[in-house]
C-alpha cells in the first residue's frame, strides 16, 4: 500500500497521551504479527523488530523464539517515525518495537481503531 507518514504518528501519540495504552496481547502467526492495545489493534504483515531487555529480535513471516510475550502489559509512551518505512513504538520500560511497511499492492500494516459512530476507523499502509 503506502508508506508511513506523520499523520499516523500524531494519531498514535494522541491515543498514548489520552489514556494508558498497554499491550493486552501479542499474536504471532505465519500470516501476521498482531499487537492488541487497550483501544486499538495493529496487524503487521511485514517485518517487526523489537528491542526487549536490551536485545534485538526480528519477526519475519513466521513464528520464532523471541520473547514476544515480554511485551505484554507494557505501557506505550510514544510513536516515532524513523523513516517512511519504519515506525517505532516506545514503551515506558525502555523496550520498543519497529514496524515495517512496504509500498506494494498488498496491505503491510493495518491500524484498527475504535469505531466513531457507525463508521469503522482504520489506517492502512
Amino acid at each position: 500500500m503506502i508508506l508511513f507518514n506523520e499523520k499516523i504518528v500524531e494519531l498514535l501519540n494522541h491515543y498514548f497521551a489520552k489514556e494508558e495504552e498497554y499491550v493486552e496481547s501479542i499474536l504471532l502467526a505465519s500470516y501476521g504479527f498482531n499487537i492488541q492495545f487497550v483501544n486499538f489493534r495493529v496487524q503487521c504483515n511485514e517485518r517487526v523488530f523489537a528491542s526487549i531487555n536490551g536485545k534485538e529480535y526480528e519477526w519475519d513471516d513466521a513464528p520464532n523464539s523471541g520473547p514476544w510475550g515480554a511485551l505484554g502489559r507494557q505501557l506505550a509512551k510514544k510513536a516515532v517515525l524513523k523513516s517512511p518505512k519504519l515506525l517505532t513504538i516506545e514503551f515506558e520500560s525502555g523496550d520498543s518495537i519497529d514496524i515495517e511497511t512496504e509500498e506494494s499492492q498488498y496491505e503491510s500494516v493495518i491500524f484498527d481503531f475504535p469505531p466513531e459512530g457507525e463508521a469503522f476507523v482504520m489506517e492502512i499502509f
